[in-house]
């Protein structure tokens, strides 16, 4: 598959042509994601949703000076502009001037804006039109908060744009997520299930990965031609080694440690098990290995608020060892979720 045209951008026409309901893009800073995406939507006419994570972004986006048509309006592709719709969300429309001279909308909205954080306010609106969401900037930044049950957020928010569309026998609503490589362990990913999957398809340099049965496609922006050009620019020049591996090679943080080993088990003892991981103790040092390998009979806690709490008290150590460089992890997936559980 060619994800990238002849002049270096993202061929985001033959990634949406997967037909795949979830489709996530993850990588290369300035590699036309965004704007591909919206230049599809508008020069094929399909009514979409433009998602972003939080109402305040969604805001910034909504006022004309910070419109994400900007750069495609200036290119002559299109005039785009909006109206506000509620206090949460604006229509996007294509303008044109009326006899006072006056920008007016030339016909009803082609798009929408939305926030995840708040489409829960959106109650009773009917999206059935709108065949694609690009969800942008779906990756939080290590700076942002994230949203509480932020994964079952985007569920319960694909569920209610896609309603039964699927039932009377027409395409499952189409998500195009977009991101930069912030976090492997972000909660889209940890939702879906799909962490190690990336891991793997990182450490095998695969740019791209199809799931027809679970409808997931995966795509890393490994080799962008536009990001190997950006390596002279004046940012980059400047920017520290770990922002430029995030923003150019798109490297994942999670992947940069010593403490991914994977560990001869028949070494270890188990002594305890959360949720999917099993701890072990080594037999002839102090170090701990972490696996989803469950051997033997450990003490068991669920994931539960309250048994959180337990574990953490009374194997506060293990978070000690892992402070300490001296707790190792099967995968990247598996510190990722340790983590989690830690808050």
């Amino acid at each position: 598959m060619k994800i990238y045209t002849d002049d270096g951008y993202l061929n985001i026409e033959t990634i949406i042509n997967t037909k795949l309901p979830f489709v996530f893009i993850v990588g290369g800073r300035g590699t036309g994601k965004t704007y591909g995406a919206l230049k599809y939507v508008v020069e094929h006419g399909i009514k979409f949703i433009l998602m972003r994570r939080t109402q305040s972004q969604v805001d910034l986006i909504n006022k004309p000076e910070f419109s994400p048509f900007k750069a495609l309006n200036d290119d002559g592709i299109c005039d785009i502009g909006s109206m506000s719709l509620s206090k949460y969300n604006v229509g996007f429309y294509h303008m044109e001037d009326s006899a006072e001279g006056k920008a007016v909308p030339s016909g009803p909205a082609i798009g929408y804006s939305m926030a995840l954080s708040t489409i829960s306010n959106l109650r009773g609106f009917d999206a059935s039109d709108c065949k694609i969401l690009i969800f942008d900037e779906f990756i939080p930044e290590r700076h942002e908060r994230t949203i509480k049950e932020e994964g079952s957020a985007f569920l319960n928010a694909y569920e209610t744009i896609n309603r039964n569309r699927e039932l009377r026998g027409d395409d499952p609503l189409q998500v195009i997520g977009l991101a930069n490589a912030n976090d492997m362990g972000n909660p889209i990913f940890m939702e879906l299930g799909i962490i190690s999957k990336v891991e793997n398809m990182k450490k095998k340099h695969q740019s791209y990965s199809l799931d027809y049965n679970r409808g997931i496609g995966i795509f890393l922006l490994e080799d962008s031609p536009i990001s190997a050009k950006k390596q002279n620019t004046a940012l980059y020049k400047i920017a520290a080694q770990d922002f430029k591996e995030m923003a150019i090679m798109n490297d994942f943080e999670e992947l940069k440690t010593d403490l991914i080993k994977s560990r001869p088990i028949k070494e270890y003892t188990p002594i305890v098990t959360i949720g999917e991981l099993t701890f072990y103790k080594h037999k002839s040092n102090k170090s701990y290995y972490c696996t989803t390998m469950r051997i033997g009979d450990p003490e068991s806690y669920t994931v539960s608020d309250m048994d959180l709490k337990r574990f953490f008290r009374k194997y506060a150590y293990l978070w000690t060892a892992y402070l300490k460089n001296n707790l190792y992890f099967e995968d990247a997936t598996c510190e990722i979720i340790f983590k989690k559980y830690a808050g």
